[in-house]
C-alpha cells in the first residue's frame, strides 16, 4: 500500500457540537453536571447598574477564573490564551469556537473598579455558598475541625522594610480571659480589705504598644521568620478543614508575622455563626497550646485536641510542678513546707498569670534556697496561668485514642491540602498585593480543591 499524504486542504462548512469533545470523566464536565452556578447572578447583581449596555456574563468570568485555579494557570494573560485553545474550557464557559474569549484585562479592571471596596465580600459569599451546599448534603458535619496555616510568598521587596511602633489590639477572644483576670484581681483586693491588709500587690505588667516591621512595597504582608521556613515577606493562610471529607470551611489570610493561633478562636466563632454549624472537636499543633486558646474553646463549648507544649524550667532550678498546689486555699506549698500566697496578676503579651510569692524571711533561711531559685533573687515566685487547669486537661486528653485520631487527621488533611493547593491550585506565591486580593486568591484555591473533593464524594 502506498504512503498517503494530506497535501490538499479544502475549507468546508461544519456544524460542531463541543459537547462531543469533552470526555464524561473530565473534571469540568463533572463540576458542570453537579454544581449549579446560577446563584452567582444574585450575588453579583448589586455590583452592576440597571442602566447602560450589557456587561459580560459574571458567571462566565467567575468560571474562567475558576479554570485558572483548577488547572494551576497563575497568569490571567496566559489563562486567556489557554481558554482560546482548549475546547473543554470553551465548553465549560459556554463559548463556541468562533466566540471571542474575554480579555485578561477585564479581571484587573473589575478589581480596580467594581470590587475595589474594602467591604466587598462577593468571592467570600460564593465560597460560603459552596460550603453551605456541602453542609446540606452531609459532606461537612463539624464533628472534627482541624486547623493550621501555610505561608504564601508575597510579591514584595525583602530589603524595603521599616520598623514602626503600633498599638496592641488584643483579639476578641481574649476579652473573656481579660475579664476573668480583672475579676480575680477585684476578689484579691476584697480579701485584703477583709483581712485588714491595705498593702496592694504589684500592678500587672503590660504594654500598650509594640515594635513591628512593615514591608514598604506591600504593607499588608509581613516578614516570616521561623525555623525551617523561608524568610522574607509572606502571607499566612489560616485554614480550617472538616475531616469527614476534607472540605475547607474557612480560609483567612493574614500577614506572615502573625502567630498561627491569633485568629483561631475568632474564625471558629465565624464558622459556627455563619453556617449555623456546631463544632464539637478541633485539632491543632503545639503552637495553639495556650491558655487564651483553651479558654476560648471552653467559651465556644468546643473540645480541643492540641499537641501539648513540653515546658522546661530555666537554669535547672526546682520546677513549680514539684510544689504542692492547695486548691482550697489557692496557695502553693514548697519542699520546706512554707506557703506561697497569691499576690497579684501578671500580664505579659496575651498571657494572664496569677503570681504566688513566698515570704523573704522564709526563703532567707531555707536550706533548699539555691537549688530553688538561685543566689540573686530574694524569694521564690510561681507564675500560674489563669485557666491553668485547661492546659492540664489538654495534657490528659493527649494520652487518649481520640487525640491520636484527631492529630492523624490534622496531618493528613492540613498538610495534604496545603501541598495540593501550592502545587496544583495557585497558592505557592502571589503576584498580587493587598490583603483583599490575597483573600481572593486563597478563596479560589480552596474552592478549586473543595469542588474536586465534592465531585469525588458525589461519584
Amino acid at each position: 500500500m502506498a504512503m498517503g499524504r494530506k497535501d490538499e486542504y479544502q475549507s468546508k462548512l461544519e456544524f460542531i457540537d463541543l459537547n462531543v469533545f469533552v470526555p464524561s470523566n473530565h473534571i469540568l464536565r463533572q463540576i458542570n453536571e453537579k454544581i449549579d452556578f446560577s446563584f452567582i447572578y444574585d450575588k453579583m447583581e448589586k455590583y452592576y447598574s440597571k442602566l447602560g449596555r450589557k456587561s459580560l456574563d459574571p458567571v462566565l468570568l467567575f468560571k474562567m477564573l475558576l479554570i485558572g485555579y483548577l488547572f494551576n494557570v497563575d497568569s490571567e494573560r496566559r489563562l486567556e490564551q489557554e481558554v482560546h485553545l482548549n475546547i473543554a474550557y470553551r465548553w465549560f464557559l459556554g463559548l463556541d469556537l468562533t466566540d471571542p474569549v474575554p480579555d485578561h484585562s477585564i479581571f484587573s479592571q473589575n478589581r480596580r473598579r467594581r470590587f475595589k471596596e474594602k467591604g466587598n465580600t462577593v468571592f467570600q459569599e460564593i465560597f460560603d455558598h459552596i460550603v453551605k451546599l456541602c453542609i446540606e448534603k452531609g459532606f461537612v458535619t463539624g464533628e472534627v475541625i482541624v486547623t493550621d496555616s501555610t505561608h504564601i510568598k508575597a510579591s514584595a521587596a525583602k530589603g524595603k522594610v521599616e520598623k514602626v511602633v503600633v498599638e496592641n489590639t488584643p483579639s476578641q477572644y481574649l476579652n473573656t480571659l481579660e475579664e476573668e483576670a480583672k475579676r480575680t484581681e477585684i476578689e484579691l483586693e476584697e480579701k485584703r480589705i477583709e483581712s485588714g491588709k491595705n498593702k496592694r500587690g504589684r500592678k500587672p505588667k503590660g504594654s500598650s504598644t509594640h515594635t513591628t516591621s512593615i514591608v514598604k512595597t506591600d504593607p499588608n504582608s509581613g516578614l516570616l521568620n521561623r525555623p525551617g521556613k523561608p524568610s522574607g515577606p509572606h502571607y499566612l493562610a489560616h485554614t480550617s478543614i472538616d475531616t469527614k471529607n476534607g472540605i475547607i470551611v474557612d480560609i483567612h489570610p493574614s500577614a506572615g508575622n502573625i502567630n498561627d493561633c491569633e485568629p483561631f478562636i475568632e474564625r471558629l466563632n465565624v464558622i459556627q455563626e455563619k453556617f449555623d454549624l456546631k463544632i464539637k472537636n478541633v485539632g491543632a499543633d503545639r503552637g495553639f497550646d495556650t491558655t487564651p486558646i483553651h479558654h476560648g474553646l471552653k467559651t465556644l463549648e468546643i473540645t480541643g485536641y492540641i499537641t501539648p507544649i513540653q515546658s522546661k524550667t530555666a537554669y535547672n532550678t526546682t520546677s513549680y510542678k514539684e510544689f504542692i498546689y492547695d486548691d482550697k486555699n489557692d496557695t502553693y506549698i514548697c519542699h520546706n513546707q512554707k506557703i506561697l500566697s497569691f499576690t497579684h496578676i501578671n500580664h505579659s503579651g496575651e498571657q494572664y498569670s496569677k503570681v504566688y510569692s513566698a515570704k523573704v524571711k522564709d526563703c532567707k533561711v531555707c536550706p533548699f534556697r539555691e537549688q530553688c531559685f538561685g543566689k540573686t533573687a530574694t524569694k521564690r515566685t510561681i507564675d500560674r496561668p489563669i485557666a491553668h487547669e485547661l492546659l492540664e486537661a489538654n495534657k490528659i486528653r493527649a494520652n487518649t485514642p481520640e487525640y491520636k485520631m484527631v492529630q492523624k487527621l490534622r496531618r493528613v488533611w492540613c498538610e495534604g491540602s496545603f501541598g495540593t493547593m501550592k502545587m496544583k491550585h495557585n497558592l505557592f506565591k502571589t503576584y498580587k498585593r493587598g490583603i483583599q486580593k490575597i483573600l481572593e486568591q486563597c478563596l479560589f484555591s480552596a474552592l478549586a480543591l473543595n469542588l474536586k473533593r465534592m465531585i469525588k464524594v458525589m461519584n
